[in-house]
């Protein structure tokens, strides 16, 4: 296990899965606010362990995001409805 600080004030703390198997109640103990604990499995990120109300306000901050999309007007010439089909279509391309 070890600890990474950048460009968050908060230090994380990373650690494997297999290690965090055996001390899951205390690595929920260390996630707070915006305190978290990011999972690894070969070495690379595989999940993070959030406190709840912590998710849920980024859930929200991220639907309220998404509510406010901007279109510049000058760049309304440029854009178009897409067709159903078309939809379907990336539909299928992002299940692969």
């Amino acid at each position: 296990m070890y600890t990474l600080s950048y460009m968050n004030p908060q230090p994380i703390t990373i650690i494997p899965i297999t290690e965090a198997r055996s001390m899951i109640g205390e690595l929920t103990k260390q996630v707070s606010g915006n305190k978290y604990v990011i999972l690894t499995k070969g070495g690379k990120p595989k999940a993070a362990l959030v406190d709840v109300l912590y998710f849920q306000k980024l859930q929200n901050d991220l639907a309220k995001l998404y509510q406010k999309t901007y279109i510049d007007p000058t760049l309304l010439p440029y854009t178009r409805e897409f067709s159903d089909e078309e939809i379907k279509e990336w539909e299928k391309e992002d299940q692969l």
